[in-house]
């Protein structure tokens, strides 16, 4: 099964990005008009997240953020196998790269930070052209594992860990011999993992401390990255935001990593993962968010 599905990424990665995220596109437009749990995540966040919104722009925020999910998942398999030509092309971005190079030279490595928004899978590879970097990622189950797992590691400077406590020691390894790592800030982290609730969106959200500690111990500082999509496949934008200087206290860390995910997701919210459960963990006492609406 893992050849199978490695010839099929392989095939798919060949294809023209337009192809890609039309396909994509259409998979969002066939989920907004069909009763399923991802429209109804997303129409319920954004009726939480972002209240003070007209009807009509939620609606369209919400038809956007679908489309997009479908780009992402077709345009994994061209970030992860596709013509090194043309990925090369898509990691052209001079300014954004000076950004990085810049929080580098300070010699203690650099945290990155990257939201469920745009084409994460490439901001990696975007950000390894600077120092080497080590990502933090999910292991998934069955055959497909070793295949992503390839994809993320197709740069050569970049080396994906799990989320386990030996993931995490490599973290620290690598901002230690002042390299970078690569952390997607909004996921809903096992309580095991070292987690408290700290405000997003105005709600209590599980929210990793991880980031806090490593930037507490290392002195490195932190970015958020995002690879906006552009239109007509014309490739792709990457924008930068510093967190706060609180993201290193250990009391506050956790609500100013979710302020500076907040910011990323309000300045292009149509392409961001609306439908990932995000508060599925509550504070003791809470209704589930999702079944009690």
């Amino acid at each position: 099964m893992q050849t199978v599905l490695r010839v099929v990424f392989t095939v798919l990665g060949q294809l023209p990005l337009g192809l890609l995220h039309a396909l994509g596109a259409g998979l969002g437009r066939l989920l907004w008009r069909l009763p399923n749990r991802f429209r109804a995540i997303t129409v319920l966040h954004l009726e939480r997240c972002l209240p003070d919104a007209a009807p009509e722009a939620r609606h369209r925020i919400a038809r956007a953020s679908l489309m997009a999910s479908g780009q992402a998942i077709f345009e994994a398999p061209a970030i992860w196998y596709g013509p090194d030509r043309r990925l090369r092309r898509w990691l052209d971005d001079t300014s954004a790269l000076q950004t990085i190079r810049d929080a580098h030279a300070q010699g203690r490595g650099v945290i990155l930070l990257t939201p469920h928004q745009g084409a994460w899978e490439l901001a990696s590879f975007f950000c390894a052209q600077v120092a080497p970097l080590t990502v933090l990622y999910k292991p998934q189950k069955g055959a497909a594992d070793a295949v992503i797992r390839d994809g993320r590691a197709r740069w050569p400077t970049v080396t994906p860990v799990p989320t386990t406590g030996a993931g995490v020691k490599a973290l620290l390894s690598a901002l230690k011999r002042g390299e970078m790592v690569g952390i997607l800030p909004d996921h809903d982290p096992p309580e095991s993992s070292g987690t408290v609730f700290a405000p997003l969106f105005g709600m209590p959200a599980n929210t990793m401390d991880l980031v806090t500690k490593l930037a507490a111990r290392t002195g490195a500082p932190v970015l958020f990255i995002v690879a906006e999509r552009l239109p007509r496949a014309a490739g792709f934008r990457f924008r930068l935001w510093p967190a706060s200087a609180a993201i290193a206290d250990a009391a506050h860390g956790p609500a100013a990593l979710n302020e500076g995910v907040e910011a990323c997701v309000r300045a292009l919210p149509e392409q961001y993962w609306w439908s990932y459960r995000r508060f599925r963990r509550r504070p003791p006492g809470e209704p589930d968010f999702y079944r009690s609406r």
